[in-house]
């Protein structure tokens, strides 16, 4: 059976030309990549940027053996009578240390290996191929850590040895939709959005369950890591094996731990989705509810008058937070629920755009912007509240809350070796947009 489904934010009468992803979109099983819709778009800014992604993706084997170097450069330079007490494994010219740096090169070609399949999949050029490039632009040390953050994603959303923090983070979600959003199978699927949805397993799981899904990006790292597992033919029959956690180098409890291995995907995407058929006599032929991948801001795509009323629900796993302000993210929620739709949420309130404090020395808030103004406007905007704030915004803007539990465990993106960790205390609620009494009485 072949995959039928549409990259909503390109195709979708729903949406206008100019939607926030500027055209571009990481489609769903089958589609067009990611990078080819770039190019089509011939957005020279977009291009640029979405050619610098690429480029971190080449050269995260060459920044983690420079990390070594520089590691070893600070063993070098301690006093000799030091250097002795040391592990062998840590002393320069053992045969321990060698052993390791072996270890270690293998860790960094097995990523390597991944993202350079990755860019493969996306059609553009691969570290080997890029060597010998003259004037090379390296990465941002805040970009190189967005590539680390992927292979994190991936351990979290796509192996085994996530499935503790998707228990956490995910079960609560999928069950709510269990109970508010029926699938009746007499009927169009109900329309679900996963706002910042990263490399997508919670948009696959409740695609596994009937409805009709689009995830939602911003980050293109993300993105592109999404797109090569839901199309790359990535299952748990031909895994890759990656190394998340290679460039930890504190509290780490075991010297073979940062170069451990992982397998990715843990499931068929498609087999799952419904995209993959096996041949049975009484194999169910029908079409799978559509899944797509939207790239770009949320309130960009999502606050357009053509996406008022359209939706049945929204999934909000760890996202809340990302909202420079969270009354405009959950306003625009709330317009785009169709009457009875529900927004389902599970995470923290870490507000991810809180800026600095004001000083006594800030004459005013215009001054305190000048200074800082190599940031980022969003951390001007951002406004940080406590949860009871949040729900009186939602309260006021017109949901109803009709489950709420506060105070649940959960890890993101955590080793589970590691000497620490931070656990959050998660705030679950489902909040519906009311149906008006004269439609219930009709009804």
């Amino acid at each position: 059976m072949e995959p039928n489904v549409v990259s909503k934010a390109r195709s979708d009468e729903a949406h206008d030309d100019n939607n926030g992803c500027s055209g571009v979109c990481a489609g769903g099983l089958g589609e067009e990549s990611l990078a080819a819709q770039t190019e089509h778009h011939r957005d020279a800014e977009e291009v640029a940027h979405f050619e610098s992604i690429c480029e971190s993706f080449r050269q995260h084997a060459i920044f983690s053996r420079r990390a070594r170097t520089g590691h070893a450069a600070r063993i070098a330079a301690l006093p000799a009578t030091h250097q002795s007490l040391l592990p062998l494994w840590m002393q320069q010219g053992s045969e321990e240390n060698r052993h390791r740096e072996v270890f270690m090169q293998e860790a960094e070609k097995r990523n390597q290996f991944f993202f350079d399949s990755l860019l493969r999949h996306a059609g553009k050029a691969i570290s080997q191929e890029m060597l010998a490039e003259p004037e090379r632009k390296w990465s941002s040390d805040d970009t190189m850590s967005k590539v680390s953050s992927v292979l994190k994603s991936l351990a979290r959303d796509w192996s085994a040895e996530g499935v503790a923090e998707r228990e956490q983070s995910y079960r609560p979600i999928l069950d709510g939709f269990d109970r508010h959003v029926k699938v009746n199978k007499e009927s169009d699927p109900p329309r679900i959005l996963v706002p910042g949805a990263g490399v997508g397993r919670l948009a696959v799981e409740l695609a596994s369950r009937g409805y009709e899904v689009q995830g939602n990006e911003f980050s293109l790292h993300m993105l592109l890591a999404s797109d090569f597992i839901l199309n790359g033919g990535c299952t748990p029959q031909r895994p890759y094996a990656i190394s998340p956690w290679l460039l930890e180098t504190r509290n780490v409890l075991k010297a073979s731990d940062p170069f451990r291995t992982i397998l990715v995907p843990d499931i068929d995407p498609a087999a799952v989705m419904g995209f993959v058929t096996h041949g049975s006599e009484n194999e169910d032929l029908s079409s799978p509810p559509e899944f797509s991948m939207a790239a770009g801001d949320f309130v960009s795509i999502y606050g357009s008058p053509n996406e008022a009323s359209r939706w049945n629900g929204i999934a909000s796993c760890f996202f809340l937070d990302t909202a420079p302000c969270v009354v405009e993210y959950l306003k625009v929620m709330f317009d785009m629920l169709k009457e009875g739709g529900v927004l389902i949420n599970f995470g923290p309130l870490l507000f991810h755009w809180s800026g600095p404090p004001l000083r006594p020395d800030d004459i005013s808030f215009e001054d305190y912007k000048s200074k800082h103004s190599h940031l980022d406007e969003r951390y001007f905007k951002s406004i940080d509240m406590p949860y009871d704030g949040v729900r009186e915004v939602l309260l006021q803007i017109g949901f109803e809350i009709v489950e709420e539990i506060t105070d649940l465990p959960a890890l993101y993106t955590a080793d589970s070796r590691s000497m620490m960790g931070t656990e959050y205390q998660c705030v679950y609620f489902v909040a519906r947009k009311p149906v008006p009494m004269c439609c219930v009485l009709c009804s």
